[in-house]
């Protein structure tokens, strides 16, 4: 059988099995990871999912808060022309809309989620994948909250964002870890193996080398203690529960136990950052 081509960096990959029926393909030069769904199913729910609205507007507020430091989007006086790819709810888009920004979205409509009537009326909405959709011209900022895992044709999504922005415009992305120390210990019981879309995981190298590749500079990439706070909590459910249609936040009892195990796993967080879930990264164009 043919090896797998990194798409990052692109060395064949090898086989990382997971479990005795999960295989993900890994890069051992970069770290990448890809996932081919025949191979790795890993206890996947059926579909993606619009999941808890308490733990969406959590992380959509901490998100925000982080995204206007980093950017230094709370300085701004003038008008920014701002694309949000995957806005979902539009929980974060609605924040933009409200204080005057120029605003866009796109969303595939992977979520069962409703969308509001204000965004509907004052931001340029379109429903499509991120491959096929009019980026626009000219914008400061792109940002995507865990929509780059999800992506058929990353490198193309990448470079039609560069292609967008105009020079000194930036890029905000949060993802799953592909370096998170919870996969290998948690396997195929890690709870971003849930959503059947979650098909790659980024590595610091990996998304460095495909946004410098795609003509950003200064690309910085962090671990946030903060981000997919439950995540831990729901990878230990998930290796005492099965799959249902909606996963293991979809139950009461479930959300319960994870509630009373997230602050453990939160304060692991701090001398063990490694084990935090995600990525967060900005890059500017040049």
């Amino acid at each position: 059988m043919t090896a797998v081509e990194c798409e990052s960096c692109s060395i064949p990959m090898t086989d990382w099995a997971i479990s005795a029926n999960d295989t993900l393909d890994y890069c051992e030069t970069c770290q990448h990871i890809q996932r081919n769904m025949t191979k790795c199913l890993a206890g996947a729910r059926d579909h993606a999912w619009g999941g808890v609205g308490l733990f969406d507007k959590v992380r959509s507020f901490l998100t925000l808060r982080s995204l206007k430091k980093k950017l230094d989007i709370q300085k701004t006086q003038e008008p920014l022309s701002i694309l949000d790819i995957g806005f979902g709810a539009g929980l974060l888009l609605k924040y933009f809309v409200e204080h005057n920004h120029k605003c866009a979205g796109i969303e595939a409509e992977l979520l069962e989620v409703p969308h509001a009537k204000m965004l509907q009326e004052k931001a340029k909405l379109s429903f499509s994948n991120a491959e096929d959709a009019d980026f626009g011209e000219n914008l400061d900022l792109i940002y995507a909250i865990h929509v780059i895992e999800h992506l058929q044709a990353p490198q193309y999504v990448f470079e039609k964002c560069a292609q967008a922005l105009k020079k000194g415009g930036q890029v905000y992305f949060m993802t799953p870890n592909a370096e998170s120390s919870a996969l290998k210990i948690f396997k195929d019981k890690w709870w971003n193996l849930e959503d059947p879309t979650h098909i790659r995981f980024f590595s610091q190298q990996s998304v460095t080398l495909m946004l410098e590749r795609a003509g950003f500079t200064n690309v910085k990439v962090t671990i946030p203690r903060w981000d997919s706070l439950t995540i831990e909590a729901n990878s230990v459910m998930r290796a005492f529960s099965k799959s249902s249609q909606h996963g293991v936040l979809s139950g009461k009892l479930g959300l319960l136990a994870i509630l009373a195990l997230f602050p453990f796993f939160l304060l692991l967080r701090f001398p063990w950052r490694n084990i935090s879930p995600s990525i967060e990264i900005t890059a500017t164009k040049a």
